[in-house]
């Protein structure tokens, strides 16, 4: 009888696990069907996926300091275990000293691991949410409203809305915070059918207390009132709940620990899979006043905030908003409004089967709550703009069944505004948005970590210079950590003044060769000795040498790298093929020249060590043809070269700068042309 059961048990299994198989398979004939029969949600949605991919690793052009915050300790921690404040695994960053949410660093390390870390891999995870968010989207409108009419104007409204395309493109750790809410409230309107959704439902709303601030209000409070819901429409057991809550519990007690910690000045909680730090001072105070217990005072100013920016669609942050077009263009709000008595009259009608709805009005009702103890802006308020998209599309839907014409001209309108709004976004924003964003930063930083082994200061005009240079140069947070030296310890937010041989504001003084990262915009700072400037899109690289207590042969940026540069030792330092050599017949300076002859494939070759550092090759040339080259390589690799331009009178021929590293062995060349060459006064600046 057991082997009976045993056997009936294995051929149920394989039964189950059969059609669990043949059921996936079938998705995808049934979605090719879907999309054959409607294309029109795979059209717009491949439309919102080109807007929010297209330059995303250059625009917006350049990096925030809370991109390379979290990109840096992304990359600290899966590279060595650690955050750049020495803090194992942690479940919350410390980052500046307030904190930022961890989630976005975890997430986001696959694509630094196979990308490496640049602005495009930071941004990798905000593009994928923006694009899982209008999935999910989408699919929320067909289970509020099954109809193929419905779903096309869910993907439309959500692809072309600005909030979320803005969002979608750079790598704030909030963007998060609302497609887990939307994934999490699509399990919920699917909980309404089958009660094991309630588990997904559970699980992201825990994981979303570990991407955002606010959800420590706005998670509970919603996620109570969805139990509710679930156990008012009878699809929820009491056990089933319970086991919900555990679940909850558990994934929370991490962020619940956190608070208390830093709420009470507890010591942090350090575990073999994670640690719970203690922050300087937690940024969750500032932003939610319901943390301060200034509730009553600050809930009229914070709610008249929200009206403020619900009315002008801006909060005033360019990277947040861009005028007029605002979070959902000017025309929203009344769209908005109708779509919320639809709603609510949709509720009164079905009144149980209507349940769905009401879960919208949850959210949205949460959300608004939200506005009255958050110091308001898109970024703290960005879990109302779903169910107002949302209200958007269910009013449009509502008029194409009832008005068909209106209803068209009303999507038709919202798609002339996104026209506008993309035209905009991709001509002017990138100006606008550079200087915010500190584009050409990251290339001057590099290029002064290349161009010298000395001090380099960078200008403290910056917000937060230092993450730059731990985000472009990858920094061993362990050498960081050893050498960092902040202004203002145990602060919110704490500046460091240096670590290593980065200093962080005006230059200094001391002896030998320094670099200056410093805006266009800024003042040149007096500098004594030789120097260099490299400019970029809005920052510049000085490169300057402090003569005073050096020896001569130390002296950079003077004419000392090439001896004999005047030939008025003869060949002495140079080397001369056939159809090469020296005279004295038409000298630009002093009594002699170097001369190359016509088509002969002549040579004049001069072999240095170079120190670190930029280099600068120019020469006083006359030619009788073109063809001739000046340059500098080393071991056969090109580092720069300029053509000798024909001209009977001598004029000076300028080569690209050149970096050179210590200790390599450079070569200085010139060769022949279809004319003759004259040349003289050869100079290596540094």
């Amino acid at each position: 009888m057991s082997h009976y059961k045993k056997a009936f048990g294995e051929t149920e299994a394989a039964s189950f696990r059969g059609q669990r198989s043949r059921s996936f398979l079938e998705l995808f004939p049934k979605a090719y069907r879907a999309c054959l029969d409607n294309p029109w949600p795979l059209l717009l949605f491949v439309l919102g996926a080109v807007v929010r991919t297209v330059y995303l690793g250059s625009l917006p052009a350049g990096l925030n300091q809370d991109e390379a915050s979290i990109g840096y300790d992304a990359y600290a921690i899966m590279h060595y275990g650690i955050d750049r404040n020495g803090v194992r695994l942690p479940v919350h960053l410390i980052s500046w000293g307030s904190g930022q949410n961890a989630l976005y660093a975890y997430l986001s390390m696959p694509f630094i691991f196979l990308f490496g870390l640049t602005p495009l891999s930071v941004r990798a995870l905000s593009l994928v949410m923006g694009l899982l968010g209008m999935i999910f989207f989408y699919l929320s409108m067909k289970q509020l409203f099954p109809s193929r009419a419905a779903g096309s104007f869910a993907m439309f409204f959500i692809a072309i809305n600005p909030w979320h395309i803005m969002m979608s493109r750079w790598a704030l750790e909030s963007n998060l915070y609302p497609t887990l809410i939307l994934i999490a409230f699509f399990c919920l309107l699917k909980s309404f059918q089958a009660s094991k959704w309630s588990y997904g439902f559970t699980f992201i709303m825990a994981i979303s207390l570990y991407a955002y601030g606010t959800a420590y209000f706005f998670v509970p409070v919603f996620a109570i009132c969805a139990a509710i819901l679930l156990l008012y429409s009878k699809v929820l057991k009491f056990r089933t709940l319970v086991w919900n809550a555990a679940l909850f519990v558990l994934l929370a007690l991490p962020v619940l620990l956190f608070i208390v910690i830093n709420h009470y000045g507890f010591q942090e909680i350090g575990t073999k899979l994670f640690t719970i730090p203690k922050l300087t001072m937690p940024r969750v105070e500032q932003i939610s006043s319901v943390f301060g217990g200034q509730l009553l005072q600050t809930a009229s100013g914070n709610f008249g905030a929200f009206i403020r920016l619900m009315r002008s669609g801006s909060d005033g942050l360019p990277w947040n908003s861009i005028a007029p077009y605002g979070y959902a263009y000017p025309i929203a709000l009344p769209f908005a409004a109708l779509g919320l008595i639809v709603l609510i009259y949709g509720l009164y009608q079905r009144g149980r089967d209507g349940l769905k709805y009401l879960a919208v009005l949850l959210w949205l009702g949460t959300a608004v709550l939200m506005a009255f103890i958050t110091a308001v802006n898109i970024n703290r308020i960005n879990i109302i703009f779903y169910p107002l998209v949302l209200l958007v599309a269910a009013a449009v839907f509502w008029l194409y069944r009832k008005l068909k014409p209106v209803g068209i001209l009303s999507a038709a309108a919202f798609a002339v505004m996104f026209a506008f709004f993309t035209n905009t976004y991709f001509r002017d924003f990138p100006g606008d948005i550079g200087p915010a964003f500190y584009d050409s930063l990251g290339e001057a930083i590099q290029y002064a970590s290349e161009a010298t082994g000395g001090r380099v200061y960078v200008t403290d005009k910056v917000n937060m210079p230092y993450i730059f240079v731990l985000f472009y140069e990858k920094i061993n947070p362990h050498d960081f950590l050893d050498s960092v030296k902040y202004s203002n310890p145990g602060e919110a937010f704490q500046e460091v003044a240096s670590f290593g041989r980065y200093s962080f504001g005006a230059p200094g003084l001391e002896p030998g060769q320094t670099a200056y990262v410093y805006g266009n915009n800024e003042a040149l700072p007096a500098v004594a000795g030789g120097h260099t400037i490299t400019r970029f899109t809005n920052y510049s690289v000085l490169i300057y040498n402090n003569t005073e207590g050096m020896a001569a042969s130390d002296v950079e940026g003077v004419q000392a790298e090439i001896p004999n540069g005047g030939f008025e030792e003869g060949t002495s330092s140079w080397s001369f093929s056939e159809g090469a050599g020296v005279a004295g017949n038409n000298p630009y300076a002093g009594a002699q020249h170097a001369y190359l002859d016509l088509n002969t494939g002549g040579s004049i070759t001069q072999t240095f060590t170079a120190r670190t550092g930029i280099y600068r090759l120019t020469a006083m040339v006359s030619a009788g043809g073109t063809g001739g080259r000046i340059g500098i390589r080393v071991n056969g690799s090109l580092r720069a070269e300029a053509e000798l331009t024909a001209g009977d009178e001598y004029h000076p021929v300028v080569l690209p700068d050149a970096a050179l590293k210590q200790g390599e062995q450079a070569e200085i060349y010139i060769t022949g042309g279809d004319g003759w060459i004259n040349i003289d006064e050869v100079r290596l600046e540094r």
